[in-house]
């Protein structure tokens, strides 16, 4: 009895094998333009400036302390600083609703490997990072980002029916 429970076991393994495993196998379609339209550094400059910036600053912090968290440190700093630089020199075209949200990312992250880098510790890590991040939300309140109105109250006049 026993080696037909095994049977039917071994049976039942490979019919979900072959239902959840054969659709992998399948031919793929044809890959043209439209597939690959949106995918390229003009469409996401910000996030290909800020990627490139991380893995500057990690080639650094490796080709100058080693492995490990100076790595990281230079993720941090070259991360931040190109987001930062970025987001000033293009002040018009860049992630529209959430400015404020990434001027506080960059400098939060740009304090936290500076203040790592310094101290050497984590209390510098935190320092930064509260240094960083509450001077950038400082000056986001006191010096608040120009915007045009998406909304107004001035009614406006119908539609003529043809």
């Amino acid at each position: 009895m026993l080696g037909a429970k095994r049977l039917w076991t071994l049976a039942i393994c490979l019919c979900l094998l072959f239902m959840l495993a054969l659709p992998a196998f399948a031919a793929d379609p044809q890959v043209t333009a439209k597939d690959l339209k949106g995918i390229s550094p003009r469409h996401h400059r910000y996030v290909f400036a800020v990627v490139g910036g991380a893995a500057v600053g990690a080639g650094l912090g490796a080709l100058v302390g080693g492995w490990g968290n100076d790595i990281t440190k230079g993720l941090l700093v070259g991360g931040g600083a190109a987001s930062a630089i970025y987001l000033h020199s293009h002040r018009h075209d860049t992630i529209k609703g959430w400015r404020n949200w990434a001027y506080m990312a960059s400098y939060t992250s740009l304090g936290g490997g500076l203040g790592w880098t310094v101290c050497g510790c984590k209390t510098g890590l935190g320092s930064g990072l509260l240094i960083g991040g509450g001077a950038t939300a400082i000056w986001l309140a006191e010096n608040p980002q120009r915007t045009t109105p998406t909304a107004s109250n001035v009614p406006t006049a119908p539609n003529p029916q043809p």
